[in-house]
C-alpha cells in the first residue's frame, strides 16, 4: 500500500521544472500558428460517455480506453482522442454555423498502451480540425498548417503523404477474411515486410508486400502505378496524391514533403489523404492526420472533415534530449536579497525595477551567498542587496 502512495500508474509521468516550461512553450507556439491560420480554439471535457466513441471505424479500440462509471452507472471514458469530441461539438453546438468550421485544441488524451511499449498513457495533443469542406483545397490548408506548425518548433522535419484508398482498393481484391486483412493492414502500417512474406499463397499478396516500399520522392509514383495495374480505385487514389504533392511542391514545400503509400492506419477511421510528420531525433511520428469524412456523421451532422494532431510530449522529449531548453529570456532579470525587517523596502525596489523592464523576484534564502549561488545557477542578471537605507547592486554576468 505504501508503494502505491509514492509511485504512479503505468504510463504516467511527473514533469518538473524545464520539462513543464518546454511543453508549455511548444503548445503556445503551435497555438499561435493555428490562430494565424484562422482556427479558433476549443476545449472538451476530460470525461466523455463511452457511446461517443463506440462506432464503426472508431479511432481507438475500446480496450485502450480508461473506463469508469458515473453515479447513474453509465459508462464513461477519459478522453482517448480529441477529434471525436470535437466532431460531437461541431454536430451539436456548431451545426448552425456557416461552413467550413475551423477549430484547434491543445489538451491531454488518455490511452492504455498495452504491454511494455514505453509509451505514455497521458499525452498532450495539439491540432486542428477543418470541418465541412471537401476536396484538395481543404487538404492543402490542413497539410500546410501542419508544415507551419512543425516549422515553428525550429527542428528539422519532414511530412509524408499518402492515401488510404490505395491500399484499400488493392486489399479488396484478395480472397481473405476480415481478420486476415486486419493482420495484413497491421503489417503494412508498421512496414513489416518480413511478416508479410509469411502470409501464404493468397493470390495478389505480392502486390501488397510491395506497398511498404512505396516511400520516397516523386519517383514513387511510377512504381506505384505498376503495382496498381488496372485497379481503378488504387489509380484514383494515386492521382490524388500526385496532385497534392505537385501543389505542395509548387507552393514551395517540396523539400519538406515525401510520399508514403504505406500509411494505411490500423482502423477504418480515415477516408482519403493521410499524412504524418517527423522531426529529427524522434523515433516515431510526432504528427498524424488526414481526411475522415464519416466521423461527424456519427453525431447526426454528415459533413466532410480533415485534421491533424501533434504529440506535444513526443516533441518536447525529443527537443529536450537534443539539449534545447525553453524560455529564452526576453527581458533583464534580477533578484533582491534582504532581511525580513526590510521586506517592504524590497517590494518598493521591485516595483521600480519592473518599471524599468526587469523581471524581479525576492530571494527565499537566508544569506547573500546562497542567493548568489542560486541566481548564478539560474542565469539571473543582477542581484540587489537591501540593508536599511542602502541598496547595493551586483552584476552576475
Amino acid at each position: 500500500m505504501y508503494k502505491l502512495k509514492i509511485n504512479i500508474p503505468d504510463g504516467m509521468r511527473d514533469m518538473i521544472y524545464d520539462e513543464v516550461v518546454l511543453e508549455s512553450e511548444i503548445a503556445q507556439k503551435l497555438e499561435s500558428v493555428y490562430e494565424k491560420e484562422g482556427f479558433a480554439k476549443v476545449t472538451t471535457p476530460t470525461l466523455e460517455y463511452y457511446d461517443a466513441f463506440n462506432f464503426t471505424g472508431q479511432p481507438l479500440p475500446q480496450e485502450n480506453m480508461y473506463k469508469l462509471t458515473d453515479n447513474a452507472g453509465r459508462l464513461l471514458v477519459l478522453r482517448p482522442d480529441c477529434t471525436t469530441p470535437i466532431a460531437r461539438v461541431a454536430a451539436t453546438k456548431l451545426k448552425d454555423m456557416p461552413l467550413p468550421i475551423k477549430l484547434s485544441y491543445s489538451q491531454n488524451v488518455y490511452r492504455i498502451n498495452l504491454g511494455y511499449s514505453g509509451k505514455r498513457n497521458e499525452i498532450m495533443q495539439s491540432g486542428v480540425e477543418l470541418i465541412g469542406l471537401d476536396g484538395i483545397k481543404s487538404d492543402m490548408i490542413c497539410i500546410t498548417t501542419a508544415i507551419k506548425a512543425l516549422e515553428a518548433l525550429g527542428a528539422d522535419f519532414k511530412i509524408e503523404i499518402g492515401h488510404v484508398e490505395f491500399y484499400n482498393a488493392l486489399i479488396s481484391e484478395l480472397d481473405m477474411t476480415d481478420e486476415e486483412k486486419a493482420i495484413v493492414r497491421d503489417y503494412v502500417d508498421s512496414k513489416n515486410a518480413v511478416s508479410l512474406g509469411f502470409i501464404g499463397d493468397t493470390a495478389g499478396i505480392e502486390r501488397i508486400m510491395q506497398i511498404p516500399l512505396l516511400f520516397g520522392g516523386k519517383e514513387v509514383f511510377d512504381r506505384a502505378a505498376k503495382i496498381a495495374g488496372n485497379n481503378t480505385g488504387a489509380l484514383g487514389a494515386l492521382e490524388k496524391v500526385k496532385r497534392t504533392y505537385a501543389l505542395l511542391e509548387e507552393a514551395g514545400y517540396g523539400d519538406r514533403v515525401l510520399i508514403d503509400l504505406g500509411i494505411v492506419h490500423k482502423l477504418d477511421y480515415y477516408t482519403g489523404i493521410v499524412f504524418r510528420g517527423f522531426i529529427e531525433g524522434a523515433g516515431e511520428p510526432v504528427l498524424s492526420g488526414g481526411r475522415y469524412d464519416n466521423l461527424v456523421g456519427n453525431f447526426g451532422f454528415d459533413v466532410p472533415s480533415v485534421g491533424f494532431a501533434i504529440n506535444v510530449d513526443a516533441v518536447s522529449d525529443t527537443l529536450y534530449k537534443s539539449g534545447y531548453r525553453a524560455g529564452e529570456k526576453k527581458e533583464k532579470t534580477a533578484v533582491i536579497f534582504c532581511e525580513s525587517e526590510y521586506i517592504a523596502k524590497a517590494y518598493v525596489k521591485r516595483t521600480e525595477l519592473e518599471d524599468d523592464g526587469y523581471s524581479v523576484e525576492l530571494s527565499c534564502f537566508d544569506t547573500v551567498n546562497e542567493t548568489r549561488i542560486n541566481a548564478l545557477n539560474r542565469g539571473i542578471d543582477t542581484m540587489l542587496i537591501i540593508d536599511g537605507d542602502k541598496c547595493e547592486s551586483e552584476d552576475l554576468k
